[in-house]
Parts: structure tokens; C-alpha cells; sequence
């Protein structure tokens, strides 16, 4: 049996297969699997650490659902493997195409081995279990760092692969620039002034009677959600600042009062925030809305740096934006309020944001950055959260590593907290910071003096350049896909040699064979045609 489950491991996992004579032989651990794995949603990869024959069976059905479905067993005991070849049940593993063996390597190897899964398996719907006897601390790591490192290859993958939805954000929100002020510009406008740095979390609300005192004493950014939180207490922040393409978002912004506060933004934002208020609008050059935000920089001659450089690349959220522009304008120190970042009290948001789902409105999501995962708060108490709010977390500490100069106080009661960043009542945290300017005079002249010096014809102008370059592309993508009768190298040549193919379909090379295989399309020209066109329809 040794030799045939070898042989067969040889021909799926060569790199396995040719370790596996050196694998000492064990035994499997002791593990109930009587009620495994329990109820499964509409997974499209299902994670398993701990490798054993018995755990595959009851998942058969489940996988044979859809040909699409992918079962991965990861393992970092040598010895398990070498039991695994000896036992008759193997072979059923070995010989499923859509099951997948791993072994786990210790140190930086664990890394590159999860970042390579999550780059093969780019997907929405997932979950990482263990066997009931791996359920330790090792397991939550790993499991934690798998659906990061997913939430971002998977974001990454949408963007290429649906690429048009947010190029039609940016096709709208394009002309709005020439009535914008440019924020790059304002670099240290308000220097030496403090900052507070608000989001949606539930622990806002009783923050936000000390917020409504600090008019005059500290620049007040709220981030997203918070917007809705801000109209709903009847307070103005100074500075507004939107990022998410989402609807969920938009339907937000259409309750906040903050008609004439500055709004800052990025061209990924929902187009439907312009009408939502009277701005002035702020346009940030911050890199986070791909290739075609940096062309229309370039076209217009926006080249000062980006505020979002020292970004991470887990910062998938608006606050990590804030913080930054908040660096850029100068202000120190920097507080942190409404960031819990988890589940307080069992709700998400704060009161005046609108409809919360709380944690059972999550209890069945599958994504990679809502599953839910268990953190401790400052008090080391257990509290929920959820990948993208680690990922947040994190890239927030990460900003206050990079900027040494800057003073970060978190001042959120509750929640995860944040690496390095101490903790202050907000009451305490503005004691000393007693000082009063004339904040929102303060800002309207430096929006004054920083306009963008380009005007919408020219920048029509430079969209009906990238439009017309497109629809040649669309010409030499039908010959490639065999719609129309012509020479395919010289279309390929062609192809190359337009802006659109070197702005919105850069990476096709390597995105390309990945979606032409997950949408069963032989010819990856067809693919791509398909693609270039639902751009098109969006100009």
C-alpha cells in the first residue's frame, strides 16, 4: 500500500512524493469526528489543518456538489504524512483532483507557503477549520494569517478581473476634479495642530458630547460610516473623507447633514457622494485606486508624492487614509476614537449610522475579511472582530511606527487597540490641548490657495484619448479571439502598443489564464475581449 499511495502522491505532489521516503512513520491523532464537520455554506475552498483519511469522507458529497469546490488539507507533522501513505483510505485522497495536500513548513518557508495558497486560490467564499485536536493556538495563527493574506489577493483579483466596476466609478468621478482642491498640496497647512481620527465603532456614541466641545481646539476627521454618526448627533466634523465604492456605504451618506464640511476622496469612491453634499471637494493623490487613477496624475500633471506611500498593504480601510492625510497636513499628536474594530456590547456600528447586523448578521458570511475571529481587548478580555478589522489594526500601527515624529494616542474605549499605541480617556487626552484656532477659517484658506490646475475639457479631452485608444484594442481583441478574419500577430503587436492595454490591462498576462480557467473559456482572448468591452460600455 506504501508504494501505490506513493507512487500516486509522486504524480499529484511531486515535491511531496519525493520527500516522502525520508518521513518517519506515526499515528494519527486520537480525533471525534462524530458530528464533523457540522452544517457547510456555499464554500468555494474549505481549509482543513490536520491531515487525516477520516476527515474526508463525510466531505465527499459536499465537495462533488460543484466541480469548482477545492478541499486542502494542510499538515506540518512529518510523521502524519508517513502514517497517511500506509493507510488503505489514502488512496481515495490521492486520487481526487479537487483535494490538495500541503505540508507546512516551519518559520519564514509557513509565509511564503500561505502566501502562495492564497494567490492560487484568490476566492471570496472560505473557511479555514481544524481537526478537533489542532485547535490551538498554532491553528489560530495560521488560520488568521490565511484569510489576510486571501481578503487581499482576492481584492486584488476582483479588481483585474471585474476591473470595469471600479473604472466606472473613476469614468464619473473623473470630471469632478477640475472643481476640486488638491489635498497633496496642502502638506504641513496646518502643522502642529492635533487631530482626531474618527470611525463608526459602536464606542463613538459617548465619545461624541467631548467631540462637539473640540470645534476650535482639534481638527476632527470623520472616516466613512462615522459621517452618518456625526449628522445623527448634530455635529460638523472638519473634514470628511471617503474611499469605499460600496452602496452600503452611498445609502450612508444620504443621511448625513454635513452639507458644507470638506470632503476628501479618491476617484474609487461611489459617484453617488457628490450628490450627497455641497463639499468642497478634496482630491487625495494617495495610489490605493490602481493604474488608472495614476494616468489621469500623469495627463494632468499631478506629480506631487502620494500621501498614502507609506501605506501597508493591508491597509484596506478609510482610517489608515485619514491617519495619513492627518500626517500630511502636520498634525501631531494623533487620537484615535470610534476605531473598536470588534464587536462592542454585540454591535458594530454606533448609533446613527443606521441598520446594524451585529455579529449573527455575520454568523454566516464567508468572506475572507468578515470571518469573524476571536481577540482580545485591552483588558485582555475575549472580544469577536473580523479579519478586516485586524488588517486595520494593524496597518494603523504600522503608521505609527513610520511616523516616529507623530504622537498616537488611542482614545477608543474598547475594542482590539492598536500595537504601540497607548491607551487615554478622551476626556484625559485633550486636557493639555487647550489651545483654540480658528480651525475651519484656517482650512477654507489653505482650500483656497490649492485648486487643481486643470480644467474639465482638458480632462474630457484626456478620457476621449483613453476611450478611442479602447475601441482599437476591441479591434485587435477580435481577431485574437477569432471573431473577425485578420493576422494575430499583428494584432498582438497592436495591442501592446495602445494606452488602454498599458493602463487598464497591464497585468493581463498574468491575470489572464486564471480567468479565462474560472470562466471555462478555452480561447483566453475571448476572455479578455469580453472584459475590454463591459470597460467600454462603462465610458
Amino acid at each position: 500500500m506504501f508504494l501505490d499511495n506513493h507512487t500516486l502522491l509522486v504524480e499529484r505532489f511531486p515535491s511531496l512524493g519525493f520527500m516522502a521516503s525520508h518521513f518517519p512513520i506515526g499515528s494519527y491523532r486520537q480525533d471525534n469526528l462524530s458530528n464533523w464537520p457540522g452544517s457547510l455554506p456555499d464554500l468555494e475552498v474549505l481549509y482543513i489543518y490536520g491531515l487525516t483519511p477520516q476527515a474526508y469522507f463525510p466531505l465527499q458529497s459536499w465537495l462533488k456538489e460543484k466541480e469548482t469546490r477545492r478541499l486542502i488539507f494542510f499538515e506540518s507533522d512529518e510523521s502524519i504524512f508517513g502514517a497517511f501513505l500506509q493507510d488503505t483510505q489514502s488512496k481515495a485522497l490521492l486520487t481526487d483532483s479537487q483535494v490538495e495536500l500541503i505540508l507546512l513548513p516551519q518559520g519564514r518557508g509557513l509565509e511564503k507557503t500561505l502566501q502562495e495558497l492564497a494567490e492560487r486560490y484568490p476566492v471570496r467564499l472560505l473557511d479555514v477549520i481544524a481537526l478537533p485536536s489542532q485547535k490551538g493556538a498554532r491553528f489560530r495563527s495560521i488560520r488568521l494569517k490565511l484569510l489576510r493574506k486571501t481578503t487581499l489577493t482576492y481584492a486584488l483579483f476582483t479588481d483585474r478581473s471585474h476591473g470595469y466596476q471600479p473604472f466606472s466609478n473613476f469614468t464619473r468621478n473623473i470630471p469632478h476634479l477640475a472643481e476640486s482642491f488638491y489635498v497633496n498640496q496642502l502638506k504641513g497647512a496646518f502643522q502642529g495642530l492635533p487631530a482626531l481620527i474618527c470611525g463608526a465603532g459602536p464606542s463613538l456614541k459617548s465619545s461624541l458630547e467631548i467631540i462637539r466641545q473640540l470645534e476650535n481646539r482639534v481638527v476632527v476627521f470623520a472616516c466613512g460610516s462615522a459621517i452618518a454618526a456625526f449628522s445623527s448627533a448634530g455635529i460638523d466634523p472638519h473634514f470628511c473623507i471617503a474611499i469605499d465604492p460600496n452602496q452600503e456605504e452611498f445609502r450612508r451618506f444620504k443621511n448625513s447633514f454635513a452639507f458644507e464640511v470638506p470632503f476628501l476622496y479618491s476617484t474609487r469612491v461611489h459617484p453617488g457622494l457628490f450628490q450627497t453634499s455641497n463639499g468642497p471637494f478634496g482630491y487625495m493623490r494617495s495610489g490605493i485606486s490602481g493604474v488608472p487613477e495614476l494616468w489621469i496624475e500623469e495627463a494632468l500633471d499631478l506629480k506631487e508624492p502620494l500621501i498614502g506611500e507609506n501605506l501597508s498593504t493591508e491597509s484596506v480601510s478609510v482610517t489608515p487614509i485619514a491617519v495619513a492625510a492627518a500626517e500630511w497636513f502636520g498634525c501631531s499628536p494623533i487620537l484615535l476614537a470610534g476605531l473598536d474594530m470588534a464587536y462592542t456590547g454585540g454591535k458594530r456600528y454606533s448609533s446613527g449610522v443606521g441598520v446594524d447586523e451585529g455579529v449573527a448578521g455575520l454568523q454566516s458570511v464567508r468572506t475572507a475579511a468578515d470571518r469573524l475571529v476571536a481577540k482580545k481587548d485591552r483588558h485582555g478580555q475575549t472580544v469577536i472582530s473580523a479579519v478586516r478589522w485586524v488588517m486595520e489594526s494593524k496597518s494603523i500601527s504600522h503608521l505609527a511606527t513610520v511616523y516616529p515624529h507623530v504622537r498616537f494616542v488611542n482614545t477608543t474605549d474598547g475594542g482590539i487597540g492598536f500595537e504601540k499605541i497607548e491607551y487615554t480617556p478622551l476626556d484625559k487626552a485633550i486636557e493639555n490641548l487647550s489651545t483654540e484656532f480658528d480651525i475651519r477659517g484656517l482650512i477654507h484658506a489653505a482650500i483656497a490657495s490649492a485648486p487643481i490646475p486643470a480644467t474639465k475639457s482638458t480632462i474630457l479631452a484626456k478620457m476621449d484619448g483613453l476611450k478611442e485608444s479602447l475601441e482599437r484594442s476591441i479591434t485587435c481583441l477580435q481577431i485574437l479571439a477569432k471573431e473577425v478574419e485578420g493576422s494575430t500577430a499583428l494584432a498582438e503587436l497592436d495591442l501592446k502598443e495602445e494606452d488602454a492595454y498599458a493602463y487598464l490591462f497591464y497585468d493581463m498576462p498574468q491575470v489572464l489564464p486564471q480567468m479565462a480557467k474560472a470562466a471555462a473559456i478555452e480561447n483566453p482572448w475571448v476572455c479578455f475581449l469580453k472584459l475590454a468591452r463591459q470597460y467600454l460600455a462603462v465610458f
